[in-house]
């Protein structure tokens, strides 16, 4: 009879003889002829592979060592081999290995057995009740984060010998998701306690004394709304009249390191004006509902050298909710109203005024730029304020102009620009619009998608780690699937 020892030496002669085999037929390619060569040798390497994976998963499923314990808590004994197919980057791989089941009557007077049955290997190996390997779906959830779900599993059944549907790619990476936000979520405590320390060692003593230099940081902040299935979030009563899906606020948030750029300042020709340093970028985006941008933001500033920048930057809209949150996390931090926004607003007050389209209404908004521009603010207010009174828009207690009014007063300190260009300082938050984009739009916002809460908060983790680089150093030292 063969035992174990015999039938595994002759599953590894099997790929001694596969590995003779390709050699063979490379050998038998024409000269020249460096497409076949290439393709026969990636899919006869892969070939390999799943030979040798079998190989060695089956020598330990196949060990039966005797009784075991069930998690009923009786002894199950070996009723004998199953086979179970595994999907590895390989390809399938047939996985024989021991089962045992429980033979104790779970009621006795009935004579019922209680029949639980396990196979201790695929505990051994992280795939009980499953049938995928971690690399498996390391690599989808990496597709998943960059490309449509469809279009990941496409890409990794073109290039790897195992099909996948957009389903199951989906399925694999919602859990890699979560535990992606989980593990962000516990560093962050981790660094919310290490700031709330009163003392440290000498070694982090000795750390702060000799930081790494970092002239100036720049913190960029907007909102972006996503499509969300009706019904998956609690709608107001304007979104229950109405049909079609509903939209919902995201916040995404982005943290550079500034060097000097190679253009001037077009109010100070001999300054040159700051540009992001190359992979210094950082990215987070959550749901607004979900309540975590805040200090998820400030955590990635931290990790991104906030505590040892000589000056930090804050760069938004002018929306409420980013100096509010600028005060709070980042106090001290020059405050920087996008100009272009500012100028936005300008050429709403003119087309509202004056007429859209209209001579007049470029005349003035020409005028009141070049005074925002310059940071005379206080003489654009009065501009804005003897301009023609007009009724408000439909459905608003104030003009335009009112508003407009507001909003350049109350943001005045953070419309300076002369002093701001004179220091070598961005206007532009064209940097986090283009996050907005490159983190949410790209990814979430083509057409036809519409998502559920829980779908964004497995994917913009996942995206955001992806694009900060971080996306190895999460599976390092992950030998298991994620769930």
């Amino acid at each position: 009879m063969e035992t174990n020892e015999q039938a595994q030496r002759e599953r590894y002669r099997e790929v001694e003889r596969a590995l003779a085999k390709l050699v063979e037929e490379i050998e038998e390619v024409e000269d020249g002829d460096v497409k076949e060569l290439e393709q026969k040798i990636y899919k006869g390497a892969l070939e390999i592979g799943r030979k040798l994976f079998q190989c060695r998963i089956n020598k330990g499923g196949e060990k039966a060592p005797g009784k075991q314990m069930g998690d009923c808590g009786h002894e199950q004994h070996l009723v004998g081999y199953r086979t179970k197919q595994i999907l590895t980057l390989m390809g399938k791989v047939e996985f024989k290995r021991a089962y045992y089941q429980c033979q104790r009557g779970k009621e006795e007077e009935h004579h019922k057995l209680c029949g639980q049955g396990r196979s201790p290997a695929d505990q051994v190996w992280g795939i009980d009740q499953r049938r995928t390997t971690p690399g498996v779906q390391e690599y989808i959830s990496y597709l998943c984060a960059r490309l449509t779900f469809e279009e990941a599993a496409e890409t990794f059944s073109r290039l790897l010998p195992l099909s996948i549907s957009a389903r199951q790619a989906q399925s694999l990476m919602e859990p890699v998701g979560k535990a992606v936000a989980e593990r962000e979520e516990k560093v962050l405590k981790a660094l919310f306690e290490q700031a709330s320390c009163k003392h440290t060692s000498r070694e982090e003593q000795k750390e702060l004394c000799m930081p790494k230099r970092i002239e100036r940081l720049y913190i960029e902040m907007d909102g972006i709304m996503e499509r969300l299935r009706r019904g998956t979030v609690e709608m107001e009563v304007l979104e229950e009249k109405r049909k079609g899906d509903v939209y919902r606020e995201l916040k995404v948030g982005t943290i550079f390191e500034a060097e000097r750029g190679r253009e001037r300042s077009e109010l100070a020709p001999e300054v040159w004006v700051d540009t992001p340093k190359e992979n210094s970028m950082r990215y987070v985006a959550r749901r607004t509902a979900k309540g975590d941008f805040d200090q998820l933001l400030y955590g990635l500033a931290r990790q991104s050298g906030l505590e040892q920048a000589k000056q930090i930057v804050v760069l938004g809209d002018g929306a409420a909710w980013i100096w509010k949150l600028a005060d709070e996390h980042f106090p001290g931090a020059v405050q920087i109203v996008d100009l272009y926004h500012a100028q936005e607003h300008l050429w709403q007050v003119a087309r509202a005024v004056y007429g859209p389209q209209t001579e007049a209404a470029t005349v003035w908004a020409k005028h009141a730029c070049d005074l925002l521009v310059h940071g005379k603010i206080e003489d654009l207010v009065a501009a804005i304020a003897a301009l023609p009174p007009i009724a408000p828009e439909p459905g608003e207690s104030r003009s335009v102009p009112e508003k407009a009014v507001d909003y350049f007063t109350t943001n005045a300190e953070r419309m300076r620009y002369p002093t701001f260009r004179a220091q070598g300082m961005h206007l532009g938050s064209g940097i986090a619009e283009a996050a907005c984009k490159t983190v949410v739009a790209t990814r979430l916002k083509r057409s036809g998608m519409r998502w559920t809460p829980d779908g964004l908060d497995a994917l913009l983790p996942l995206r955001t780690c992806v694009l900060n680089q971080t996306y190895d150093d999460f599976w390092e030292g992950q030998p298991r699937l994620v769930a």
